[in-house]
């Protein structure tokens, strides 16, 4: 079937780029003060005052390389200029002919019902921002209700365009950005976005961004767990009527979108251990230039070398919203037991049930990180005892709200309280910190999961979280 499908949408794409000639069809430009260049389905307008030709030309290969990897790889469609015989309207702005408009960067629509984009031209050949902006172009016709640019799905367009791009800059320090807002807010809904945003919430730059951030979520299941690329874009042409949050629920299956939520909520707080360090580095900057300090979450309580000394319960301006997260770091020094405990209340506060669960990471100054569920006895309560060193000098206790709810439809969005304990000394059953030896898979450095026997670099994933690098030389 998929290469029934593959085929289908070379044709398309064959029968679009070959068509013997596109007719423009224009509201914006002239062209007698304006120069232009087309290529594939592209046209691409310029005040003639400026030079821009060659940025131009190296602009339009591209693009033509983002539409052909859009089609035939993540099965996305034309937008309907081509598809009605017109070309697809790029403008490049600064000062000069289109500067009357008062554009800025993305896509609209013109009072013929046609999307056009709008670039500044010192943003022409930013390569990231290309792919950000031509992704949207083949987001245009999406079939899905579900989907739409609004609500608690608008959060969706906007980071699959930012994940498409981050695949396409691998080595861009910048490709991720915003996401030291997700370990600084993890306790806001996973959908906020600009369209619901709430009225009492702080107008600030890390709360505006977290659409964006979340392309970090979608690279977490594409390029660690290793989920299809395909699967990121195939909700937005199946009419579903289901936000992208439920689709991928129920695509991947409710208990592994949860577990692999988690996961991503441990190794974010693990210093964004899946991408590259310099990349979290700017993540990290970008947050100290932009970010308001007295809107930062990070952390519900420090402590050091002691537990909770009773059940903790969070105000309710920093407590779990649906699909979000809260850490506790722990800073130790000491040998000795610490028990972690967790009773979330059974339903939110609009009285849908609720569901939790929690991990611990624990960063050992010799062996690095591991990472320990939660023995869950139930969906709203669980336990874990842990026996540290003083080399597990940072412990954090993530606890996640991950309710079977995947849009907010109050006035004010649904909170899902809990109350946690944490214990110096033997409470439960304790689970040593000797790493665990039963594999749960194994990568290859690109991310696919292969044999025991494969040759070359593995990267094992243990039960515990631990991943362990290991050789394997080939029998021959």
């Amino acid at each position: 079937m998929k290469q029934h499908q593959l085929l289908f949408f070379t044709l398309l794409l064959a029968f679009s780029a070959t068509k013997a000639q596109f007719t423009i069809n224009d509201t914006f430009g002239d062209l007698s003060a304006c120069d232009t260049m087309t290529r594939g389905i592209y046209i691409v307008w310029w005040d003639k005052d400026f030079d821009a030709a060659d940025q131009v030309d190296v602009l339009l290969d591209t693009m033509i390389s983002y539409r052909n990897k859009c089609l035939t790889e993540m099965g996305m469609q034309d937008p309907p200029n081509p598809l009605d015989g017109y070309y697809y309207n790029v403008y490049l702005h600064s000062s000069g002919y289109f500067e009357s408009y008062g554009w800025g960067n993305g896509q609209g629509t013109d009072v013929n019902g046609y999307p056009f984009l709008t670039l500044p031209l010192w943003l022409v050949n930013d390569w990231p921002n290309t792919a950000h902006e031509t992704f949207h172009i083949f987001q245009y016709n999406a079939t899905a209700p579900g989907f739409s640019y609004s609500g608690d799905s608008q959060w969706y367009i906007e980071a699959s365009a930012n994940w498409f791009s981050a695949r396409e800059n691998p080595d861009e320090p910048r490709r991720f950005v915003e996401a030291e807002s997700l370990v600084r807010m993890p306790h806001v809904p996973f959908w906020l976005s600009y369209d619901n945003f709430p009225a009492d919430y702080p107008p600030n730059w890390q709360r505006y961004v977290h659409q964006y951030a979340l392309a970090l979520h979608l690279y977490y299941l594409t390029d660690v767990v290793g989920i299809d690329e395909d699967i990121i874009t195939s909700g937005l042409y199946s009419t579903t009527t289901e936000t992208p949050q439920e689709y991928m629920f129920n695509l991947l299956g409710g208990e592994e979108f949860r577990q692999y939520f988690m996961d991503w909520a441990a190794h974010m707080t693990n210093d964004f251990d899946f991408i590259p360090a310099y990349q979290a580095a700017t993540n990290l900057n970008e947050w100290n230039t932009y970010a308001d300090p007295d809107d930062d979450n990070e952390y519900i309580v420090v402590y050091e070398n002691e537990g909770t000394d009773g059940w903790y319960r969070p105000d309710y301006e920093r407590i779990t919203n649906a699909w979000s997260f809260n850490t506790y770091k722990i800073t130790n020094s000491l040998s000795e037991t610490y028990t972690f405990e967790l009773k979330g209340d059974n339903e939110g506060s609009y009285g849908d049930a609720a569901y939790f669960q929690a991990q611990v990471l624990v960063q050992n100054s010799s062996s690095g990180a591991s990472f320990h569920n939660l023995a869950m006895t139930s969906d709203t309560e669980g336990s874990l005892s842990l026996a540290l060193t003083p080399e597990d000098t940072a412990v954090y206790f993530i606890i996640a709200a991950m309710p079977s709810v995947f849009e907010d439809e109050n006035p004010d969005f649904q909170l899902f309280p809990y109350e946690m304990q944490i214990s110096l000394g033997v409470v439960n059953v304790v689970e040593d910190l000797q790493p665990s030896t039963v594999i749960r898979a194994r990568y290859n450095l690109q991310g696919q999961e292969v044999e025991e026997n494969t040759p070359g670099l593995q990267f094992l994933l243990y039960v515990d979280g631990r991943v362990e690098k290991v050789v394997v030389q080939s029998n021959r």
